[in-house]
C-alpha cells in the first residue's frame, strides 16, 4: 500500500470521526432541549419517548417512539416520531416552526358513533394519523404566515389549512385580548386543500352497497344527478363550483379553495358583509379541482 493511499484512508478516517463526533454531540444537545420543553409540559402531559436523533443533512431533529398521557386522560396516545425541521427556541411563543407528527395512533372503538361508519368504509381497529405544522410570524410587521397546517390519515386523506394574517399581535402578554381585537386582524389570503388516498373510493363502494348497484353505476348515477343540477344553476359562481366538485369525482385526488381578496380586508370589514355573494366577490374565492 502507498503511501497515498494510507494517508487518503487516515483523511477518510478522521472525517468520518468527525462526522459521528458531531453528530452525537448536536443528538445530546437536541435531547437536552426536547427534555427541556417535555419539562415546561409536565402540568398538562407525561411524555416519554425512546431516542432523539439528529439528521446532518437537513438537521432535522427526530424523536422516536413516543408516549403522552394527558393530565386527567385514561389512555395513553403512541406517536412513531415527531420531527422538528425547524423551530425558534429563543421565545415564549416560537416565531417559526416546522414540523410533522406520523403516525399517532388512533384508535377507533374509542370513537363513539362515529365508529360504526368508519368501520363499514373498511378501516381496523386502528388508524394512523399524521400532523404537520409549518407557520413563521414577523414580530416587526405584526404578521403571521400560516404555511401550512396538515391532518391527514393513512389510506384516507390529507386536509391542510394555510392563511396569511396581518396586524396581529403574539406577545404572551397581549394574547389575551385577542378576542377583543380581531376585527382589526388584516385577511391577506387563505387555502384549504384536500388530497384523497382512498377516501372517496371507499365512500363510493359503501354508497353502491347501501343501494345494491356496482361502484361504477353509483358513481355515474351520482355524477348524472350533479350534471343537471350544474344545468339548472343559474349562478355563475355556483355553477363553477359545482363543476369542480364533478370533475374532482371523475377523478378524485385534489381539491382545493382559495381566498385571495385584490386588496387585504380587515375581518371586521368581512364579517360585516351580510349577502354570500357578496363575500365571494370580496375575498375573490375560487374553488379547483
Amino acid at each position: 500500500m502507498s503511501k497515498k493511499q494510507i494517508t487518503g484512508i487516515g483523511i477518510a478516517a478522521v472525517l468520518i470521526a468527525i462526522y459521528f463526533g458531531v453528530r452525537m454531540y448536536a443528538s445530546n444537545v437536541a435531547e437536552g432541549k426536547v427534555n427541556e420543553a417535555i419539562a415546561k409540559a409536565a402540568d398538562f402531559a407525561d411524555i416519554d419517548y425512546k431516542k432523539v436523533s439528529v439528521d446532518m443533512l437537513g438537521m432535522d431533529v427526530v424523536i422516536s417512539d413516543i408516549l403522552v398521557s394527558p393530565a386527567n386522560a385514561k389512555k395513553k396516545i403512541k406517536i412513531d416520531e415527531i420531527i422538528i425541521h425547524d423551530i425558534d427556541n429563543k421565545s415564549d411563543i416560537p416565531a417559526f416552526l416546522s414540523m410533522s407528527c406520523n403516525g399517532i395512533e388512533l384508535n377507533i372503538k374509542d370513537l363513539g358513533e362515529a365508529a360504526k361508519e368508519l368501520k363499514e368504509l373498511g378501516y381496523n381497529d386502528k388508524m394512523m394519523i399524521n400532523l404537520t405544522a409549518d407557520y413563521t410570524y414577523d414580530k416587526e410587521k405584526k404578521e403571521l404566515d400560516i404555511k401550512k397546517i396538515g391532518i391527514g390519515a393513512d389510506a384516507a386523506g390529507k386536509i391542510s389549512v394555510g392563511f396569511r394574517l396581518g396586524n396581529i399581535n403574539l406577545k404572551p402578554e397581549e394574547i389575551a385580548i385577542l378576542l377583543f381585537t380581531f376585527p382589526q386582524v388584516i385577511f391577506h389570503e387563505a387555502k384549504i386543500k384536500y388530497e384523497d388516498n382512498s377516501l372517496v373510493e371507499r365512500l363510493m363502494k359503501l354508497g353502491a352497497q347501501k343501494e345494491q348497484t356496482s361502484v361504477e353505476n353509483f358513481k355515474k348515477s351520482l355524477m348524472q344527478k350533479l350534471e343537471k343540477e350544474i344545468e339548472k344553476e343559474k349562478d355563475d359562481f355556483t355553477k363553477k363550483a359545482l363543476n369542480e366538485i364533478n370533475k374532482f369525482l371523475e377523478n378524485p385526488e385534489e381539491f382545493s379553495i382559495s381566498a385571495s381578496p385584490s386588496k387585504p380586508q380587515t375581518l371586521g370589514r368581512i364579517m360585516r358583509v351580510d349577502d354570500p355573494k357578496d363575500v365571494i366577490k370580496l375575498l375573490n374565492i375560487q374553488i379547483k379541482s
